[in-house]
């Protein structure tokens, strides 16, 4: 009990995030029968901790709705960034900051009622900011977050998109400003909103959505400063939707629609602490990215240097 790391919500005493922490993303839930199988999958692959991007609640869902169904699945903690859909947000950002206070989680600048908030968990740094614009901008605050931040793994978590950023047909609706924030510093973007999921290949421009050539493979990605990929998982239970023409660009990994599921980061594999795996799974337990055809499970993730 005296040792920091046994407390869930402790700052890790170096840079590296805890061994093996897996980390789930999920987004665009409801909160009906099919967000609880995604629940049971987030279990079943033994996650530490799962992150929402938003569009927890729909027309008609409250707080009230959304809270019983994860809490009555879930014993890990969670974080959410706010969607278009969280009408109901000020019991939401209530809701979760009091759950980070109970799992002894003190986030590092904000607080969920706040929006725009930032946390360090277990070693994984993540920036979290909402689905309108606020002042400072949601991009000056991810810079200020991650300026001087020196964490090997960084997640930069919000639910809308770019329109190069989805394959769902979602338009322009963040700016590039942030995204280029998120790789100056090495950081994942993680987003929602589309109803589909898609997960890049390494990009040194996101505006341009270059591929880095130097780090080319979409199961071989490489993270780092001026480097990172960007992911929107959001099959979290609300409903699916067709792949649009952005499916088809050079720049994609992975890109799917059907079925239900989430994405998960394993940070600290094989005794580096600098190496990570990811993977796409489905409700019916199919791993879609990397998919059959490539003969892996995982795609792996270096951080450099």
């Amino acid at each position: 009990p005296n040792d920091p790391e046994d407390v869930p919500g402790s700052p890790a005493t170096t840079d590296a995030t805890e061994s093996n922490l897996k980390v789930a993303f999920i987004g665009d839930t409801a909160s009906g029968p099919d967000f609880k199988t995604v629940l049971d999958l987030v279990n079943a692959e033994k996650a530490d901790l799962l992150l929402v991007q938003g569009d927890l609640t729909y027309s008609g869902e409250k707080a009230a709705n959304w809270f019983p169904v994860i809490d009555g699945a879930l014993s890990i903690p969670y974080f959410a960034a706010r969607g278009n859909h969280d009408s109901d947000w000020g019991a939401l950002g209530s809701g979760l900051k009091q759950r980070m206070e109970t799992w002894k989680v003190t986030p590092t600048k904000g607080d969920p009622t706040t929006i725009n908030y930032s946390v360090v968990y277990k070693g994984l740094k993540m920036v979290f900011v909402g689905d309108s614009e606020t002042s400072p901008t949601r991009a000056s605050f991810v810079e200020s977050e991650l300026m001087n931040d020196t964490h090997h793994w960084k997640i930069c978590s919000w639910h809308k998109n770019q329109g190069a950023t989805n394959v769902g047909g979602k338009k322009d609706e963040m700016g590039w400003q942030i995204y280029e924030a998120c790789r100056n510093a090495g950081a994942i973007v993680v987003q929602a909103h589309s109803h589909t999921y898609s997960r890049s290949k390494t990009i040194t421009d996101d505006t341009n959505q270059t591929v880095d050539p130097t780090c080319s493979d979409p199961f071989a990605i490489c993270v780092g400063p001026g480097k990172h990929f960007f992911v929107d998982s959001s099959l979290g239970g609300h409903d699916t939707r067709a792949l649009s023409a952005v499916a088809q660009r050079p720049y994609w990994g992975a890109t799917y629609t059907g079925s239900f599921g989430a994405f998960f980061i394993e940070f600290h594999v094989d005794g580096d602490a600098k190496k990570a795996r990811g993977y796409f799974k489905t409700t019916g337990g199919a791993i879609i990215d990397p998919p059959a055809s490539s003969g892996k499970t995982s795609f792996s993730i270096t951080r450099a240097p």
